[in-house]
């Protein structure tokens, strides 16, 4: 029995008994209603009501976030921390799994869905239930602001590595910084002298967008929720510290409600001002929709001998041409540049195999003639070619 086949069975019953969830009945004890839709339910939401409330009283100001940092400060040879809202080992588990049940067990059926039911809720989950001003306030974006703020507060901490990997939040407004907020978290990631940093936001596969028609759907995501994380991402580079980046929005786009990244209202993941001191040497940008300009003052932003690899990058404003230009120009004798399927730009213009020619195609050992022109060592710009 599958928990698709068992929730199904019981919205079937939720529906036959909708009754008793406006008028209770007298007909069953206490016993047998904790097995019946209402029961269940009842039992789901108390279990997760009690936990939520706890929840919230921990995260009161900041207290939630402080507490991580003080048990962390007991732990021997912390490196590496990691935030997320799932499980880490795989990418599609919302908790749904369970032991095999007799299909006459309704007794260990309830305890399932009453287990699920009453979950940890993702905050790509939150965002799909409505009506979200109930819901949305409640999920702690802010606390990825917090954490690595009281983190930075613990002088005996030192961490190497910092990983977001929580699926989509309700609404990034409300993790928008002020410039004292935006100066202060730099300063925490400066103490905490961390020098690897990954942003790859998780997508749960059992999650929305769960609204069939594109007119009804109010999460639409606008330029400033994402200019907010722009600026988040902007305050963690301005520490100066951080050597190495990743970068995958591979999973975000879906997670925020989009099909793709060339529905994005703005560009997401470089689009800041570099800080003009950093110790980038190498930087990873997977599925990201960026402009000319701002690979060009990344490029700058990178120190000698950098590595920058840009895998199914969007072109979004200006041409590859351009970007090549930009890159060659700004980059310091770097040791590698790894490009491949770029999109947008005069991309969509070219033939597959002019494609193949500049992007695919080993020109030398350092790489294709696209990398090879980013790194200088060779003088035509592929694109040339294509006039």
């Amino acid at each position: 029995m599958t928990f698709e086949y068992l929730i199904q069975r019981f919205i079937n019953d939720v529906q036959m008994h909708k009754d008793e969830f406006i008028e209770p009945s007298i007909s069953r004890n206490r016993a047998n209603q904790t097995g019946c839709p209402k029961g269940i339910l009842e039992r789901a939401y108390n279990i997760y009501k009690e936990r939520h409330d706890s929840q919230m009283l921990l995260h009161g100001d900041g207290a939630f976030a402080f507490e991580i940092a003080e048990i962390m400060t007991r732990l021997p040879n912390i490196r590496h921390v990691t935030l997320h809202d799932g499980a880490l080992e795989n990418n599609y588990d919302l908790g749904r799994k369970f032991d095999p049940v007799d299909e006459q067990d309704t007794s260990a059926q309830a305890d399932i869905l009453i287990r699920v039911l009453s979950r940890p809720m993702l905050w790509e989950e939150a965002r799909w239930i409505q009506p979200n001003e109930f819901i949305w306030p409640g999920v702690p974006t802010r606390l990825l602001v917090d954490i690595p703020l009281a983190l930075g507060k613990t002088d005996s901490l030192v961490i190497d590595q910092l990983s977001i990997l929580v699926s989509a939040a309700p609404d990034y407004m409300t993790m928008q910084l002020s410039r004292d907020d935006r100066d202060k978290l730099s300063e925490a990631i400066k103490r905490l002298d961390l020098f690897q940093f990954n942003f790859s936001p998780r997508c749960r596969s059992g999650c929305g967008p769960w609204t069939k028609n594109e007119e009804e759907n109010d999460t639409v995501r606008t330029a400033s929720e994402m200019e907010a994380v722009n600026e988040y991402l902007s305050a963690l580079f301005n520490a100066g510290c951080i050597t190495h980046a990743d970068i995958n929005l591979g999973e975000f786009w879906y997670s925020l409600g989009f099909k793709s990244m060339l529905a994005a209202p703005t560009s997401v993941g470089i689009g800041f001002m570099w800080p003009l001191e950093s110790d980038l040497r190498s930087i990873h940008l997977t599925e990201i929709s960026v402009t000319t300009i701002e690979l060009g003052a990344l490029a700058r932003a990178l120190g000698i001998g950098s590595e920058v690899s840009l895998f199914l990058v969007h072109i979004r404003e200006g041409s590859w041409r351009d970007a090549l230009q930009r890159l060659r120009e700004g980059l310091h004798n770097p040791q590698s540049v790894y490009i491949r399927h770029p999109s947008g730009g005069e991309i969509h213009s070219l033939t597959d195999d002019q494609i193949k020619s500049a992007f695919s195609c080993q020109h030398t050992e350092e790489g294709t003639k696209a990398e090879c022109y980013a790194m200088g060592r060779i003088l035509e710009n592929p694109f040339n070619a294509f006039r």
